[in-house]
């Protein structure tokens, strides 16, 4: 093992601008969406099972880890045979360590593999055939990995795969899945990951390993345990995130377009669904009640929500809390006014019910874009029931 100087201590975490969405060619990683997440890498150990590797698998698993400069971000890869870890290691730009899974808890245990992760930064480890998963799922626990990835040939829960599912509340539907699959065992391997400390684990074919990891739709499944993101007020901090954002709803035709002013004044009293590992956010919303004082009704303003996390329950996160804003600060009603089908949905799924123009305030339509109007709908809740 080469030695090294321990790395200096990190900055904080502090929230960034999100990458916006742009649509993409099949297969195609935009530049900008793959920097941000190397960036969110960074410092990051990384486990993922290659139970079944094929040529394009291993030269998937080599472009994500030749993305990394040596010392920034550990790998550590769980194969079934010598033969596929010395393809593995014929993909990187700089060596790889090579230990048997025996080896693991068998010679200098847990506490030797933490060092051999911590100065070789690309690990392969050779586990028993039939045992690729629990082997990564015990060492990413053993491990406290920030992030796992658990190959397999069928890819992601579902057809097309679901993007996100929370285990504390689809588990039995997603171990249904798997053992019609034969890979019932993927279930035991993620749970013990995410019980061990990892903040997410994916569930990709190796082939789309670039995917899952650098991009915001992915190719598989992001599964956690107990949420992804967490609900908080804004701060002075997130405001160029929010003004990112906002500018990607304007450019995806879902926001009208705002001046700075105007988005500092719904981050004011905005909530944003922060991400609970990175601090980043995953969405923003505001509440609007000055326009119309003394209504005793409020609006809402600017929801909307990076691509990535659109399953991870962000929206309906915001809005909810959003509603609990609205009741403790009195007022009777929120209502939504939306261009877009997608949102509309949204709103109705949620308890609003379309409404007519004439029965919202009139101080909405006060300068309103004529265009907007010929198609904007309509959606009311009451909050009463929510003090």
């Amino acid at each position: 093992m080469k030695p090294r100087t321990a790395p200096p201590t990190p900055p904080p975490l502090r929230p960034r601008p999100p990458i916006p969405h742009v649509p993409r060619e099949p297969g195609v990683i935009p530049e900008a969406e793959r920097a941000f997440f190397v960036e969110e890498f960074r410092g990051v150990t990384i486990v993922v099972s290659l139970p079944a590797l094929t040529d394009a698998g291993v030269a998937a698993v080599g472009r994500v880890v030749s993305g990394f400069e040596p010392g920034d971000t550990r790998f550590v890869l769980v194969v079934k045979d010598l033969e596929d870890a010395e393809r593995l290691r014929q993909e990187f730009p700089a060596p790889a360590a090579v230990v048997t899974s025996p080896t693991v808890w068998e010679d200098a245990g847990m506490a030797g593999l933490w060092l051999t992760v911590a100065d070789e930064d690309r690990v392969i480890v050779v586990a028993n055939p039939d045992g690729v998963a629990e082997t990564a799922g015990f060492l990413a626990a053993g491990l406290r990995a920030s992030k796992v990835v658990l190959t397999d040939p069928g890819g992601g829960w579902g057809s097309p795969p679901r993007s996100f599912a929370d285990l504390e509340i689809l588990r039995l539907g997603l171990l249904g899945e798997l053992t019609r699959r034969g890979i019932g065992n993927l279930l035991p391997a993620a749970e013990a990951a995410l019980r061990g400390g990892a903040f997410s684990v994916n569930l990709c074919r190796a082939e789309d390993l670039e995917l899952e990891l650098f991009t915001f739709d992915g190719a598989g499944t992001l599964l956690t345990l107990g949420g992804y993101v967490t609900l908080a007020q804004l701060r002075v901090d997130d405001l160029p995130a929010v003004e990112a954002l906002v500018a990607q709803g304007v450019t995806d035709g879902v926001l009208k377009p705002r001046s700075r002013a105007e988005i500092a004044r719904m981050a004011v009293g905005g909530l944003g669904a922060r991400v609970v590992r990175t601090g980043h956010l995953a969405g923003v919303v505001g509440l609007e009640t000055d326009l119309y004082a003394g209504e005793g009704v409020g609006e809402v303003s600017g929801l909307i929500t990076v691509s990535e996390f659109s399953g991870a329950g962000a929206g309906g996160m915001l809005l909810e809390g959003l509603l609990g804003h609205a009741a403790n600060l009195g007022l009777r009603a929120v209502f939504a006014v939306t261009v877009s089908s997608d949102a509309a949905t949204f709103f109705a799924h949620r308890g609003f019910r379309e409404v007519s123009r004439e029965e919202l305030p009139k101080a909405k339509w006060r300068d309103y874009d004529t265009a907007r109007l010929a198609v904007a709908r309509c959606f009311w809740r009451d909050v009463e029931s929510d003090r």
